[in-house]
């Protein structure tokens, strides 16, 4: 049973508010165009579950994976406003998300992006959502693996097309043309806010 609850904003989480209206139009709407709704999903990078909250209230997945290394990876993370504690992100989206954990919608996997999606059986998601390091390297390696654990119809999509050699979260852009020029894999959308999405020629 799924379970959708309306409560109270938890400190440390935002709200769709509390970003500008226009990008959070700008993500529901793409959410809405390019993530299978009633579906199983993952998000790679969470922290403050930003994101994660537009994923749930649009796509109303029946399993949504939360991956993030959290605390793991270091205590503070310097992005955003507000309290940066790792340990406090974490600790606030299991409160925020308790009605859906409990109800096995949502699920908590705290690690690195690579190792968990290993134990994911091969074709078990329909879509994944990548906001993890921006790195080239690691975005690389995240899209190798997702080739094999997201199902030939699925989708992957993420943050920060940056097609700017000199933008700070260029790799991104950089991983993504390497892996769909080696891959039977083609981009579908780019827009407004850095988001993209790709998934294999053919399937509509």
């Amino acid at each position: 049973m799924r379970f959708f609850a309306r409560r109270e904003p938890v400190k440390g989480i935002a709200p769709d508010d509390t970003i500008s209206a226009e990008r959070a139009h700008v993500r529901r709407a793409f959410v809405k165009a390019w993530i299978p709704a009633d579906a199983v999903g993952a998000e790679l990078g969470v922290y403050k579950g930003h994101f994660s909250k537009i994923l749930l209230d649009v796509a109303r997945p029946r399993e949504l994976h939360l991956v993030d290394p959290w605390f793991n990876l270091t205590n503070e993370w310097g992005w955003g406003e507000g309290n940066n504690s790792t340990i406090d992100a974490l600790i606030n989206i299991l409160r925020y998300f308790k009605p859906e954990i409990e109800a096995g919608t949502v699920r908590i996997h705290v690690g690195d992006d690579l190792d968990v999606l290993e134990r994911f059986d091969d074709g078990s998601l329909d879509w994944v959502y990548i906001d993890s390091s921006h790195a080239y390297a690691h975005t690389l390696a995240e899209l190798e693996v997702l080739k094999r654990k997201v199902r030939p119809a699925g989708v992957i999509a993420g943050d920060d097309w940056r097609p700017d050699p000199n933008a700070k979260h260029h790799g991104v852009y950089r991983a993504v043309q390497q892996f769909i020029a080696e891959n039977d894999y083609e981009v579908v959308h780019t827009g407004a806010y850095g988001q993209w999405a790709i998934r294999r020629r053919g399937e509509a």
